[in-house]
């Protein structure tokens, strides 16, 4: 208990004060600006100004595997890995796979911006499909040292995916973020009927 309060006091999140007790001063929830896209809207409104450090990677050519099945997995992909910041901060680390042929459209768009704003803004490229899912799981090593937390800090790995109108998947991303910034906010209601008084669904 002791060091764990000596923790806490060294992050400046309490005070201690000898013969008063010990005082809460750092407000955590602040930290959670992060509001995770739900869908494909917010996803491009919440990407179209982000501060991008693309990261060096060994093997550029690395096969597609991706987490969950969605769409056909093409041939060809442009492997980036990058950190994405927020006031100087780092609140993702990212891996993607965009097709080849859109890749090549503008490479250095592609490389230094954003992703998905500009992909939904090319007029040929439909978005048939788009899926995310989440799992809370902690960091490694790597992901500690981009993200500027702790080794076993508690992050949302993300997987998402976007397939085009010809059931390619054109992007795909393994994301993660502190789980100390994000929160998700679901509308529950999103799809469903108006529930009568007698409790069955409309």
């Amino acid at each position: 208990m002791r060091e764990s309060l000596a923790q806490l006091e060294q992050l400046r999140i309490i005070r201690r004060r000898r013969g008063l007790g010990t005082f809460v001063v750092k407000d955590l929830s602040q930290q959670r600006w992060f509001k995770l896209p739900t869908d494909l809207g917010e996803l491009v409104e919440a990407t179209s100004d982000l501060k991008v450090r693309l990261l060096e990677i060994e093997q550029n050519d690395q096969p597609l595997i991706p987490a969950f099945a969605s769409g056909d997995v093409d041939a060809n992909y442009r492997r980036m890995r990058r950190v994405h910041f927020h006031n100087e901060v780092p609140y993702c680390l990212i891996e993607i796979y965009l097709i080849k042929d859109i890749f090549a459209r503008d490479p250095d768009a592609f490389s230094s911006a954003s992703v998905i704003p500009k992909l939904a803004s090319l007029p040929d490229v439909q978005i048939a499909q788009a899926r995310q899912i989440l799992r809370i799981t902690v960091s490694d090593e790597d992901t500690a040292a981009h993200l500027d937390i702790g080794v076993g800090d508690p992050i949302a790995d993300v997987c998402r995916t976007l397939v085009d109108q010809d059931n390619r998947i054109v992007y795909y991303a393994h994301i993660q973020y502190p789980a100390c910034m994000i929160q998700i906010d679901m509308d529950l209601m999103h799809g469903f009927g108006e529930i009568p008084k007698d409790g069955a669904r409309a």
